[in-house]
């Protein structure tokens, strides 16, 4: 039975319209960790059903919501992204709505953190719910902290981000005023390996650079010292 009500002479959505919504939205939260070709995204998940968005936005939302919300997953963050894009972001309906609400529960139950949200889908979240995303664990108190003192001279690692062999690394460092710093070696750009390092954040003392870096990872990188790991306020997401 549909849950939402459609006309008879509708278009209708390909036989394995889940599978292509949860190979999208797979694609859609982490591109560079799966084994979708970033070229065939188009033409295989997206452009078959520009027609539908084009001739009827909102019963492709409806369809939508029809096919992927029984099933949950992935499919749901596909469906909602597949809306975003071929009927506008300035697009809204109930079943649209009830998808891209139902995404983010998925999300959120799997402890995926909010810095991993789009701006708009974190707007959305905020404008509809009222409780927290997630609550993690309270930031330690400096004896609780224990951070061992930075010698003169010393760039201490303390992060890593990913497990490739040219992921960001992230250090600290006592600046000459008598800061402390936050340093990124990364390379130059996407077509220029060449690695360089800029400051990223600073603060009066280390347990405040540490607590930054604690809530702009929200979640364990792949690599992570010590002490920083208590400033990490919440548990790697299941994803």
């Amino acid at each position: 039975m549909a849950l939402f009500s459609r006309t008879p002479d509708a278009p209708q959505l390909p036989g394995d319209v889940v599978s292509l919504m949860e190979r999208f939205g797979r694609f859609e939260f982490d591109p560079v960790g799966t084994d979708i070709d970033a070229s065939d995204v188009w033409s295989e998940l997206q452009a078959p059903f520009l027609p539908f968005a084009q001739s009827d936005p909102e019963g492709l939302a409806r369809a939508l919501a029809d096919a992927v919300l029984p099933v949950g997953g992935f499919a749901l963050f596909g469906a909602a992204r597949t809306v975003w894009n071929l009927a506008g972001s300035d697009f809204g309906s109930r079943a649209y709505d009830a998808v891209r609400m139902a995404a983010l529960e998925f999300f959120r139950a799997n402890g995926v953190p909010s810095n991993r949200l789009s701006a708009d889908d974190w707007r959305f979240w905020q404008e509809n719910r009222s409780e927290p995303w997630l609550v993690g664990r309270p930031r330690p108190t400096p004896d609780e902290a224990r951070i061992p003192a930075l010698l003169p001279g010393e760039l201490r690692r303390i992060a890593q981000l990913t497990e490739a062999p040219d992921s960001n690394v992230v250090y600290v460092r006592a600046a000459p005023d008598g800061r402390f710093t936050a340093v990124v070696d990364a390379p130059t750009s996407d077509t220029d390996p060449t690695r360089g390092r800029f400051e990223w954040a600073s603060a009066d003392t280390l347990h405040g650079l540490y607590t930054q870096i604690g809530e702009v990872f929200q979640t364990p990188v792949h690599w992570v010292a010590d002490e920083l790991r208590l400033f990490i306020p919440l548990p790697p997401s299941r994803f």
